[in-house]
């Protein structure tokens, strides 16, 4: 038998575990045209992934049961998310959600399936004051990192542990980088910039491609 070296399955949530990006479609529901001005800041390297959340997140100014019944309408999980978790959970594969989505809407897709005994999030912490969402990013463990999310896949990876990553959006690209696997999901931004920048990744659609390269793993 060939030994396989541990494997740690990281997934972002918004349009990557479910078809819509829930911050998104809070953001166009309930906050100021202008917060679209804080993304375009951030993909010019103007601000922090971080900041640009903080921004964003303090100017919904809705409670959490109004954003996710409005998010539920046009949200689902992407097909086949179920079979992997469950092979992931059968195999002892460690998945962690990393996202810089609304926490309680993490929360609440997930809940649905009782995923979160088993799914860890990874994820900014946010709470309603009445006048907009307060945002306590995850820690990261090295400073130098571009963002929480490739901080978690050196992290791992430093552990001496495989990470496979699977994203779609610009915040996903310098996970996708230092991955020793990275899927994209197909049309999306992070596939333009893999294909831009040379950077080898897997393009799907649905989460069967992921599941079969945890089967084909080997040492």
């Amino acid at each position: 038998m060939i030994k396989q070296t541990p494997t740690t399955l990281l997934i972002d949530f918004d349009g990557t575990i479910v078809n819509a990006d829930t911050l998104q479609v809070a953001l166009d529901r309930f906050a100021d045209p202008g917060w679209v001005l804080i993304d375009q800041a951030y993909e010019r390297g103007e601000v922090s992934f971080e900041e640009s959340l903080r921004r964003e997140f303090a100017m919904l100014r809705v409670p959490e049961d109004v954003i996710i019944g409005e998010v539920s309408r046009v949200t689902q999980l992407r097909p086949n998310f179920d079979r992997l978790v469950e092979y992931c959970r059968r195999n002892l594969i460690p998945v962690k959600v990393v996202s810089g989505g609304l926490d309680f809407c993490i929360r609440h897709f997930l809940n649905r399936h009782d995923w979160l005994s088993f799914i860890e999030i990874y994820a900014p912490r946010s709470r309603f004051n009445g006048s907009g969402y307060l945002l306590t990013p995850p820690v990261v463990f090295t400073k130098s990192s571009t963002n929480f999310k490739d901080d978690l896949v050196n992290y791992e990876r430093r552990k001496g542990t495989r990470v496979f990553f699977v994203g779609n959006g610009f915040s996903d690209f310098p996970a996708a980088m230092q991955s020793d696997l990275a899927f994209a999901i197909k049309g999306s931004r992070l596939v333009e910039l893999c294909r831009e920048h040379g950077i080898q990744h897997e393009e799907i659609d649905d989460f069967n491609q992921v599941t079969i390269a945890l089967e084909n793993r080997t040492a």
